[in-house]
């Protein structure tokens, strides 16, 4: 599945690849950075500064609750 991730006006497309396959769709999945991979070409820092941006977009966007709060 192609997914598209838009930043700064250019597109980068990534894939998310778990363990098994199909947890990607389970709500009880709690998706890791590492399970993102770019699969647009970048640098290292460039990679992992976007995995962390699409997993912050995906974790806002999907109601879990078994998300852990921050601490205060």
């Amino acid at each position: 599945m192609q997914m598209f991730y838009k930043r700064d006006g250019w597109l980068v497309e990534y894939k998310l690849v778990t363990d098994p396959a199909e947890a990607m769709y389970w709500t009880t999945h709690r998706l890791k950075k590492s399970e993102i991979r770019i699969m647009t070409q970048c640098d290292r820092a460039t990679a992992a500064q976007l995995r962390q941006e699409i997993l912050d977009d995906i974790l806002s966007r999907e109601p879990n609750p078994t998300k852990r709060k921050a601490a205060s």
